[in-house]
């Protein structure tokens, strides 16, 4: 009767911790709410903490980037994960870090210094107004492929993944200037077809970060 008792007070001692970390691991994926000020070289920013990727970003203060992570299709902010329905499909995401400008070259410049000396002359029409460009054998970038696209403030330049398998795991990657900040926007290359609507909107979205009225950034080419 004695190891009953014992094991029965270690089966509800086991169990009452079981049910804390649940009830604490549920209190962890509640929703964001509030806004935080974040100085990112002078730079005063406005943002919620809803789309503020990491964590340890939420409190604001000065800041030597900031990331975000943004539903792609309509930039609400992602679901945080529960632990009660660990299996729910999550939208896919944008993901954007932001640093200040400084001297960092943006996409034109580096299109034309770094890009255009190791493409090949394999040039493809690709979807919604994009055109494809592949680098040469034994370049740094042979096994990636570059994405351009006309209009709006600077083009758009996209560098993906060659491996259709590879992109399902590596997003593409392009550089928006805006508000004294560049963004790199990472995106899965499913959504290139998109790029006039993503530019739009991250270039909005920096923008009232900023604290600035949104401009329409992206025009018919």
């Amino acid at each position: 009767m004695k190891r009953l008792m014992i094991a029965l007070t270690l089966f509800g001692t086991a169990l009452g911790a079981n049910a804390a970390l649940y009830l604490r691991a549920e209190k962890d994926t509640e929703t964001v709410t509030g806004m935080s000020e974040v100085s990112l070289a002078g730079r005063k920013l406005t943002v919620p903490r809803a789309i503020i990727r990491d964590r340890t970003q939420m409190a604001g203060g000065r800041l030597d980037r900031l990331d975000l992570a943004v539903n792609i299709l309509d930039f609400s902010p992602i679901p945080q994960p529960s632990t009660r329905d660990p299996n729910r499909p999550m939208p896919d995401r944008l993901t954007m870090i932001l640093t200040p400008s400084g001297n960092a070259p943006d996409s034109t410049a580096l299109f034309q210094t770094i890009y255009a000396r190791f493409l090949s002359g394999e040039t493809t029409q690709s979807q919604a107004g994009l055109v494809m460009r592949r680098f040469r054998a034994g370049t740094p970038y042979e096994d990636r492929e570059l994405f351009i696209g006309a209009g709006g403030r600077q083009p758009f330049i996209a560098l993906c993944p060659r491996d259709p398998q590879l992109r399902e795991m590596e997003p593409c990657t392009t550089l928006l200037r805006r508000e004294g900040l560049d963004a790199e926007l990472r995106l899965n290359a499913r959504h290139l077809g998109e790029w006039r609507r993503i530019i739009t909107a991250a270039s909005e979205l920096v923008a009232e970060l900023a604290g600035r009225k949104p401009e329409t950034a992206a025009a018919t080419p």
